[in-house]
């Protein structure tokens, strides 16, 4: 299961980062704009993401929940044997899955693989 920071983890961690001074490098501020703009896409696109995932899941799984608790569901199965890793419907879900991560880390990058 893949995890990453969350939005609020990145304001943080761009709020404790940043000098308060006025000394931050170009470079510096470069890269806190994209921390943040990445935390803006994730806020925004974010929780849509979630709610497909937990459908397709729920297709996949034949059962209802949260898209974290159908992640481990999803992991478990796998493990034991009950959904083979070349199912089409695994690997369509894990396409879109992508395609939503890249929609919020990296919007520039061409969203048709």
């Amino acid at each position: 299961m893949l995890t990453h920071p969350t939005a609020q983890a990145l304001i943080d961690g761009v709020a404790r980062w940043l000098p308060v001074d006025g000394s931050a490098s170009p470079f510096t501020l470069r890269v806190a704009r994209n921390a943040l703009e990445i935390a803006a896409r994730d806020l925004a696109l974010g929780p849509g993401a979630d709610v497909r995932a937990a459908g397709r899941l729920a297709a996949l799984l034949h059962r209802e929940g949260d898209r974290e608790t159908l992640d481990r569901a999803l992991v478990d199965a796998l493990r034991a044997g009950r959904i083979a890793p070349d199912d089409p419907a695994l690997i369509a879900h894990l396409r879109a899955c992508a395609l939503d991560s890249l929609a919020i880390d990296q919007p520039r990058y061409a969203h048709e693989l």
